[in-house]
């Protein structure tokens, strides 16, 4: 298994996006990605969002980047 953690650092919150991938010769077992909100004083984590389609871990990266905490909105269900 191949766990790949990146971490988007803010002023109050750590964003964690973490991809966990299990392969063998023939291709892709298990993937799952998520997102965490991580507390800078006290360091308590929020998982946000949690996805099993390959891919989705950078996608959800990149558009935190691009467009900051704003991009939690199109991740989090409508209430």
């Amino acid at each position: 298994m191949k766990t790949t953690t990146t971490i988007l650092r803010g002023l109050a919150l750590d964003v964690l996006v973490i991809e966990t991938a299990h392969t063998d010769a023939v291709g892709m077992l298990f993937y799952r990605a998520e997102i965490v909100l991580r507390e800078r004083k006290t360091g308590a984590r929020h998982l946000v969002r949690r996805s099993r389609i390959p891919g989705t871990g950078l996608e959800m990266a990149r558009a935190m980047q691009q467009q900051g905490l704003r991009a939690l909105e199109t991740f989090l269900p409508n209430r």
